[in-house]
C-alpha cells in the first residue's frame, strides 16, 4: 500500500503521511485553546498536510502563515488560500526565514521532537530559542510531542539506533505468539512501537537512567521553555498517537479501505476528544482509554502519549 506524491525529499510524501495521518492523531479543537487564534497573527511552523492551518483559518486569525523546512515543499491541498506558504524555514533557520516579532502565536505540531544536534545541528533549546524572537512580547506558542517512551532492553550506545531496533526486535519477534496472553501482549505492543519509529524515523533520546528511548522528556521540555524565556500556561496529555500496526504493509487492505478505516478513526476521536468529559483534565484518562478500545475494534494501533504545552513570551 503506498501513497503517489509529485514531491520528492519531502517527509509527507515519502512516507505516504495522506493515508496514515487520519490514524494517528485529531489534534484540532483539543490543540487550539478557545480564542486563541482569533485576530492573531499565526505561524503553523512545520505545517505538514495543512489540515491545522485551515483549521485555524476558519477562526479567524488576522493572517496565517504555514511554513514547511524543505525549499521545493508543494503547497498542501488543504491549506486555504488566505494562507501564506513559505518554504525552506528547517529547524535552523527560523529565525532567519520569519521576522522577529511578526507573530502573536506559534503553532507547532508534533514537530519539535525530531530535529537533533547530531542530525539537524539544532535541537529544541534552539529551536524555542528562535521561535521566541518570531514571536511577539506576551505572545503564545502551542506545541505537542510525544512523550518519552522506552522499548524493553533497548540500553547501550543511544546512537546506534538500528543495532537497538534490531535486538530487541529478535527478542520480541518469537514471542508473538507466545500462549502466555501477557507476554503476547508486551510482544505485540513493542513490535508496534518499533513500527511507529522505524516510520516515524523518530531520534533516539537518552532516558533518565541513561536508556535510550524516544520522544520528549517532559521535564527536559518544560526546563527548555524555562531557559528560552516562555512561561508556561498549561501543560498535559490532550490524547494518545495511535499508529495502525501493520497497515502500511498490509497485503489485505486497499488504499480506499485504508482511507475509509482513517475516517472512521477519525470520527472516533472527535465523538471522544471534543466531549465535556476530555476538557477535564481528571475525567480524560478514563476517556482516552475508551477512545483507544472502541479504535481497536477497527484494527490494531499501539498508542504513545501526546503532551501539548502551552507558554508565553517573556
Amino acid at each position: 500500500m503506498s501513497e503517489t506524491g509529485s514531491a520528492s525529499n519531502v517527509w509527507e510524501h515519502d512516507r505516504g503521511w495522506g493515508l496514515i495521518r487520519p490514524f494517528v492523531y485529531y489534534q484540532r479543537e483539543n490543540f487550539l485553546p478557545l480564542g486563541i487564534v482569533e485576530g492573531c497573527d499565526v505561524i503553523d511552523y512545520s505545517a505538514g498536510l495543512g489540515d491545522l492551518s485551515a483549521y485555524a483559518a476558519t477562526l479567524g486569525p488576522r493572517s496565517l502563515v504555514a511554513t514547511a523546512p524543505e525549499p521545493h515543499a508543494p503547497r498542501p491541498a488543504a491549506l486555504p488560500d488566505s494562507a501564506e506558504w513559505r518554504t525552506g524555514v528547517g529547524a535552523g533557520h527560523i529565525s532567519e526565514r520569519l521576522a522577529a516579532n511578526s507573530a502573536d502565536v506559534v503553532l507547532a505540531r508534533m514537530v519539535i521532537q525530531f530535529p537533533t544536534v547530531e542530525k539537524d545541528a539544532v535541537d529544541v533549546d534552539d529551536i524555542l530559542r528562535q521561535l521566541h524572537i518570531v514571536l511577539r512580547s506576551g505572545g503564545t506558542i502551542i506545541i505537542t510531542t510525544h512523550a518519552h517512551f522506552l522499548l524493553p532492553r533497548f540500553d547501550g550506545d543511544h546512537s546506534r539506533i538500528d543495532d537497538h531496533l534490531r535486538a530487541v526486535e529478535a527478542d520480541v519477534l518469537p514471542l508473538l505468539n507466545s500462549e502466555d496472553t501477557f507476554i503476547r501482549g508486551v510482544a505485540r505492543e513493542t513490535a508496534g512501537l518499533i513500527e511507529l519509529v522505524r516510520y516515524l524515523d523518530l531520534p533516539p533520546r537518552e532516558g533518565p537512567f541513561g536508556r535510550t528511548g524516544f520522544g520528549l522528556k517532559i521535564p527536559m521540555l518544560v526546563n527548555s521553555f524555562i531557559r528560552s524565556g516562555f512561561t508556561i500556561t498549561d501543560i498535559g496529555v490532550i490524547e494518545p498517537f495511535t499508529y495502525p500496526v501493520g497497515l502500511r504493509t498490509s497485503n489485505t487492505v486497499s488504499n480506499d479501505e485504508a482511507k475509509d478505516l482513517g475516517k472512521r478513526v477519525m470520527a472516533i476521536k472527535r465523538g471522544y476528544l471534543t466531549s465535556a468529559a476530555a476538557a477535564d483534565p481528571y475525567q480524560r484518562p478514563r476517556v482516552l482509554a475508551d477512545m483507544i478500545a472502541d479504535i481497536r475494534k477497527l484494527l490494531p494501533v499501539t498508542a504513545v502519549p501526546i503532551v501539548r504545552v502551552c507558554a508565553t513570551k517573556r
